[in-house]
C-alpha cells in the first residue's frame, strides 16, 4: 500500500499516531486532521486495521465519516479522525501497530482518487 502524494488529495496532521509507552488499564486516546488539500471536493472515508488493544470509529471527539460510504468534503475542509489505546496485560511489553486508511474518491464516479495510509502504534507497560 502507496501513500500517493500526486496530485495529492489528503493529508494528515500529525501523519501518524504514535500512543509511545502507556499503563496497562488505561485508555487514551489521539487524534489527527485529515484534510482535503486538493481543489476540488471528494467524498471521504476513514478506517482502520488495529490490533486488539486499539479503537477506531465513533470515538469522541471524532468527526471523520467512517459509516455508510463516507461523506462529500469540499475543498480545503477537515475533520479529526480518534483513536483508542487501552494496552492490556497480555500485549505488555509488545510494539502495537495498526493503519488507519483515509480513502478520497470521486463524489460523482465514485472512482478512487487517493488511498492514504496513517500508521498508529503503542506499548502497553506494566
Amino acid at each position: 500500500v502507496s501513500e500517493a502524494r500526486s496530485p495529492g488529495y489528503l493529508a494528515a496532521r500529525p501523519s501518524s499516531i504514535d500512543f509511545g509507552r502507556k499503563h496497562v488499564g488505561g485508555e487514551y486516546y489521539k487524534r489527527t486532521k485529515i484534510i482535503n488539500v486538493s481543489d476540488r471536493d471528494v467524498r471521504l472515508l476513514v478506517y482502520a486495521g488495529l490490533p486488539d488493544d486499539f479503537g477506531f470509529g465513533l470515538m469522541p471527539g471524532s468527526t471523520c465519516p467512517v459509516l455508510d460510504g463516507g461523506a462529500v468534503v469540499g475543498s480545503g475542509a477537515s475533520c479529526y479522525a480518534v483513536v483508542r489505546f487501552a494496552p492490556t496485560e497480555f500485549f505488555a511489553g509488545w510494539l502495537a501497530e495498526g493503519e488507519m486508511w483515509a480513502d478520497s474518491y470521486d463524489p460523482v464516479t465514485g472512482e478512487l482518487l487517493e488511498h492514504y495510509l496513517i500508521p498508529v502504534t503503542g506499548t502497553g507497560v506494566l
